[in-house]
């Protein structure tokens, strides 16, 4: 059975074009991003490396975003341009690729239906930047039944330096932190087109849900409750199947459902899997199709 790995990572050509600005250096085989974060150059510049990926895992192809180091913000419209300029010359047959939106920026919204009306784009990609502020955006997103992966960016903690932790524990505290905001803010609700797919099986969203459902049953301070229960509005999201733990893996199944777990690798990253899981890539291919060739089902 072939389908679709919706989580692999490309630095796009733009960037490494670039070098020498936007705080950009190259260090030995490290690309250096503001003279801190380190992304290893090989096969994360190297499309041929990921063609060769897919065909070892007998895949139809993979779903392309950028490492999580380049999301920046902060450098707005400008970036944005630049990275998604790289990503459409990546995409593909068997590379889709999902648009960068400046997403503090108030021409975000309007990025994202320009990006979606070129039928290149198969859905955004989204940084754990916070998601305050953003109906504008998630209205157009909703409207395009936009596929939206959530990838966690560096957390700030200062206490995870250690061990590795800013991946081991930050990378899923993360994803779970933006899960709540789109939860308590009652986006999956309010806007329940919007195909969110969380990275790294969620992080920590599945062994929280009870305890978010009981805040609002308790009227917690600071909690407006949202027109869905947890239970239900986790429901309506995916997430890929990256946990390395078949314990948890069952849970992703119980909590999001079966058919919501999806294939994802996050190639070429140590943290990801040496094996695509067959069964679950197949989702991938309709839900992943590029905005504006038809809307997926599901």
């Amino acid at each position: 059975m072939a389908g679709w790995d919706v989580h692999t990572h490309l630095i796009p050509p733009t960037v490494l074009a670039a070098v020498g600005s936007f705080g950009l250096t190259v260090d030995g085989d490290w690309l250096v991003v503001d003279g801190h974060e380190r992304l290893p150059l090989r096969k994360l510049g190297d499309p041929a490396a990921l063609l060769s990926w897919i065909d070892e895992q007998q895949l139809d192809g993979a779903v392309v975003s950028v490492p999580p180091a380049l999301f920046r913000y902060d450098l707005g419209v400008e970036w944005a341009e630049l990275l998604n300029e790289g990503l459409r010359s990546l995409a593909g047959p068997r590379l889709r690729v999902l648009g960068q939106l400046p997403l503090h920026d108030p021409a975000a919204a309007g990025v994202s239906s320009s990006l979606a009306a070129e039928g290149v784009f198969s859905g955004f990609a989204l940084g754990t930047a916070g998601f305050g502020g953003l109906d504008e955006v998630w209205q157009v997103l909703d409207a395009l039944e936009a596929f939206t992966l959530i990838h966690p960016g560096h957390s700030a903690d200062k206490r995870l330096a250690a061990y590795y932790l800013s991946n081991l524990l930050g990378n899923p505290y993360e994803t779970g932190l933006a899960a709540a905001e789109l939860v308590f803010a009652d986006v999956p609700g309010r806007f329940p087109g919007i195909r969110f797919c969380l990275c790294h099986g969620g992080g920590v969203t599945a062994t929280l849900a009870g305890r978010w459902q009981r805040g609002i049953d308790t009227a917690r301070p600071g909690i407006e409750p949202p027109s869905l229960s947890v239970a239900d509005a986790l429901r309506r999201f995916y997430v890929d199947d990256l946990v390395h733990d078949p314990a948890v893996l069952a849970l992703l199944q119980t909590t999001f459902g079966a058919d919501h777990v999806l294939a994802g690798s996050d190639w070429p990253f140590p943290m990801g899997s040496d094996q695509v899981d067959p069964d679950r890539a197949g989702a991938g291919e309709r839900l992943t199709r590029p905005l504006g060739q038809g809307v997926a089902e599901g």
